[in-house]
């Protein structure tokens, strides 16, 4: 499996600034309203492991959070433990401007089928860059890894950064805390500044992959 070159990170600073102050506002706001207006997409393909998926998921949508299944085909993904999970959407009809969060559940297939498609590494990278929170547990930790995604050195940081994975803490309840804690956030702008110096390749153009859209 061939991992995909570093991304390259840029972020306007009148863009980033209007995003602070937008996050500012809405964290004004009673958290259990902010995350029922919150979309939230799951990020996989064949082989994803449906027990992580199913646990994180549960826990949004009790919080009121509508979380949509997104993948490169629209039937039903198999998955690693033999079960289905349906598929809401393709990922070329409704790319990462249309939600507010992204979710990568482990399983070795799925990771591997989202590191070799340059769509999903399109929606990653968008998603990021537009200061959304972003989840990842088991192997969906190291698709973020392979993007140059920095990760939180401390699970104090993970809400704060908008980063929230696994690696802290094993708990899929847990991980989910703290992600519901920094979708109520909203934008992470802020995390652009730590990574001056950290990600310089520009193998990846801000519109890679097929649906080509800009920033919003």
């Amino acid at each position: 499996m061939k991992n995909p070159p570093f991304i390259d990170i840029f972020m306007d600073s009148s863009i980033t600034a209007l995003g602070m102050l937008q996050a500012d506002s809405v964290a004004a706001e009673p958290p259990s309203a902010v995350l029922a207006s919150r979309r939230v997409a799951v990020l996989a393909g064949d082989g994803l492991d449906e027990v992580q998926l199913d646990a994180v998921r549960r826990a949004l949508e009790i919080g009121g959070a509508q979380v949509n299944v997104v993948s490169n085909r629209r039937g039903p993904l198999l998955g690693e433990s033999g079960g289905q999970v349906p598929v809401d959407h393709h990922w070329l009809d409704m790319p990462s401007v249309m939600f507010d969060a992204v979710y990568v559940p482990g399983g070795m297939g799925s990771v591997a089928i989202l590191q070799d498609d340059p769509d999903a590494i399109h929606f990653m990278r968008e998603a990021y860059e537009h200061g959304k929170s972003m989840a990842a547990t088991g192997q969906g930790v190291d698709l973020l890894k392979a993007l140059g995604v920095l990760l939180p050195s401390h699970a104090d940081d993970l809400s704060a950064s908008g980063i929230v994975t696994d690696l802290h803490d094993q708990g899929l309840d847990r991980l989910a805390e703290h992600f519901i804690a920094a979708i109520v956030k909203d934008r992470h702008w802020r995390r652009t500044e730590d990574l001056d110096g950290a990600i310089t390749s520009t193998a990846w153009p801000a519109n890679q992959g097929s649906v080509g859209i800009g920033p919003v």
